[in-house]
């Protein structure tokens, strides 16, 4: 067994998720993030190592801003 430092955001969004899925303690739920996860790899073709530099621009869009997706990928005038 072992001790994983998260942040408090991260803590929080994780007692959201345990309580939404029922599980009942937080290492089910880890493990059952694990098996999601690796099931999900598998599945995908793509380079995940792209895959995961392109999360961190999804914070920058906002609920709206579907009409700006080609200034948001492409940079201003697509």
């Amino acid at each position: 067994m072992g001790v994983i430092r998260v942040s408090e955001e991260v803590h929080r969004e994780l007692e959201r998720l345990r309580r939404r899925v029922s599980a009942k303690s937080m290492s089910d739920l880890i493990a059952l993030l694990i098996e999601l996860s690796r099931d999900r790899l598998d599945r995908f073709k793509g380079n995940p190592e792209v895959f995961l530099k392109t999360l961190k621009h999804a914070g920058a869009a906002g609920e709206r801003d579907s009409e700006r997706i080609d200034e948001m990928l492409y940079g201003e005038g697509g």
